[in-house]
């Protein structure tokens, strides 16, 4: 007999039993009587306990259910538990059984039950189990309370376990689903880390159904705190519908909420690749700049919206040769309509006509100069340098040369005149974006751009979009490289949604203006 077999003298009488741990159930039996009772083939009820048992123990329902009186009944429940418990361990200790006289039919076995659950925390309590002679033969009377004694019909037991990481949400509070933005959310989960609290579990008497009827013993999850990224599910799958819809050529889009800074969409489409370059690829921003160049001619007292301008259909200032698109020509316009037909020669003698500083100073109040670390991601706006030369303020004017942006930089463009000045920008709410916003603009400028940017889109050079409500914006050509080939683009803003696209050697900014329609029609 090993360590593990123990004698015991059942009170009141004088014949011995065997307890003995076999697969995890301890089981007491007769010495002079293992295998029957009354009967050379009739094997005693403590005998078919211990069978019971062990193949409870043992995840086989069915052999369990089939030494009691309800097989059918027994099978499923005895499955739905074994189920339910999965990941603890079972482990029964079954009591002396008593005596059994010749014609008794019942009798009862006392069993203290521990699972041990995951992380070794034990589940204890004590059952009967009665034991009816059936045709002959002992079988374990039915009852859910053999595995529980809070059980009823149709009910088992279940362990379940409640996580605790804090959760990524967007800004609607729901969860960010995978595949969600993958320009940015790879970025955005390496600079929160792994938020993690400490789980929570409870082992529960359930119904058919699996809704707790009864908890037995929990630990209540510790939850993180959870981080929201500022993302717009909504206007994030119109971005990406955008951009997608563009097909070979690269295409982009930044949207950003004016009044915040926060950070709504960041799309790009397949022809891109995976670098973020929408938020920090430098590209000529052609006419969009003139933005820039209205505020610094505007600013620095050489026109105003109403200022007539020359707008031939080419014109050579300085040593540069300068073409409207297919060398449209208006005359002498005011500066609100040169702006609106985005007349290349109009703006280039503006520029020729200003100090070098004026069109870096200009950039600055929207934010073209600002140095923002935005948590989650690495950002950059543009890059204006001071033109020295007459040459050099011609291609600026007009947004080429040395002057260079990103989709990013001019959707913050595009977010200051909405706003009136450039929001700090934010993608996740709990972290502080490091970086001070530029001066606002002054309140003329602001009122000028905005009317200017919308006669853009209702006489413009973007009509196109005059169908999606109170659209202001300003489209752009950038030639690049050897000035074979353009980039296209549209900035723009409606209600407190700004934007940036680009498409890049997209030849025209029709292609951006077909993007932005999408974009819109999308919300």
């Amino acid at each position: 007999m090993d360590q593990k077999t123990k004698r015991w003298v059942l009170a009141g009488g004088g014949a011995a039993t065997v307890a003995v741990i076999v697969a995890g159930v301890l089981v007491l039996w007769p010495d002079d009587d293992r295998a029957t009772a009354h009967g050379p083939d009739r094997v005693a009820p403590g005998v078919v306990a211990q069978q019971f048992f062990t193949a409870v123990t043992s995840g086989q329902a069915g052999q369990a259910a089939a030494v009691t009186d309800a097989a059918d009944v027994a099978g499923e429940v005895i499955a739905r538990t074994r189920q339910g418990m999965s990941g603890a361990a079972f482990q029964a200790r079954l009591g002396r059984l008593p005596q059994v006289a010749d014609g008794v039919t019942t009798t009862e076995v006392d069993a203290d039950i521990t699972w041990t659950l995951p992380g070794g925390v034990p589940l204890e309590y004590a059952t009967e189990v009665e034991l009816r002679l059936v045709d002959a033969r002992w079988r374990v009377h039915w009852a859910p309370t053999v595995l529980h004694p809070r059980l009823a019909e149709g009910q088992s037991l279940a362990y379940t376990t409640t996580p605790a990481d804090g959760a990524l949400l967007d800004r609607t509070g729901r969860p960010v689903p995978p595949g969600f933005a993958p320009v940015v959310m790879d970025s955005v989960r390496a600079a929160v880390g792994a938020v993690k609290g400490t789980p929570g579990w409870q082992v529960a008497v359930v119904d058919r159904a699996g809704a707790a009827v009864a908890v037995l013993l929990e630990q209540k999850a510790q939850v993180a705190q959870s981080t929201t990224v500022t993302l717009d599910p909504a206007t994030q799958a119109a971005a990406q519908a955008a951009v997608d819809q563009v097909g070979a050529q690269q295409a982009m889009l930044v949207a950003i909420q004016p009044s915040t800074g926060e950070i709504l969409a960041v799309a790009q489409n397949p022809a891109v690749g995976h670098d973020p370059l929408a938020l920090y690829g430098h590209y000529e921003p052609g006419s969009t700049f003139k933005v820039v160049t209205a505020t610094a001619a505007m600013t620095g007292g050489l026109a105003t919206a109403d200022t007539p301008v020359p707008c031939p259909g080419q014109a050579t200032i300085g040593t540069r040769h300068i073409t409207n698109d297919d060398s449209f020509e208006l005359g002498t316009v005011p500066l609100h309509r040169a702006f609106a037909a985005s007349c290349n020669t109009s703006f280039s003698q503006l520029a020729a006509s200003l100090p070098a500083t004026a069109l870096p100073r200009a950039a600055a109040y929207f934010g073209l100069a600002s140095d923002f670390a935005v948590a989650g991601i690495t950002t950059n706006t543009g890059k204006v340098p001071p033109a020295e030369s007459v040459p050099a303020r011609v291609e600026a004017g007009i947004g080429q040369g040395e002057v260079q942006a990103t989709p990013f930089g001019m959707a913050l463009v595009a977010a200051t005149v909405a706003n009136g000045r450039t929001p700090v920008p934010r993608l996740i709410r709990e972290i502080p974006t490091e970086g001070q916003a530029p001066a606002a603009l002054p309140g003329g400028v602001v009122g000028a751009l905005r009317s200017m940017m919308g006669e853009v889109v209702t006489g413009g050079t973007a009509r196109e979009l005059a169908g999606y409500g109170a659209v202001r914006g300003k489209t752009g050509t950038a030639q690049f490289g050897d000035g074979t080939r353009s980039h296209g683009w549209f900035i723009g803003y409606r209600g407190d949604l700004a934007f940036a696209v680009l498409v890049v050697n997209g030849g025209s900014s029709k292609a951006a203006i077909a993007a932005t329609g999408t974009f819109l029609g999308g919300l």
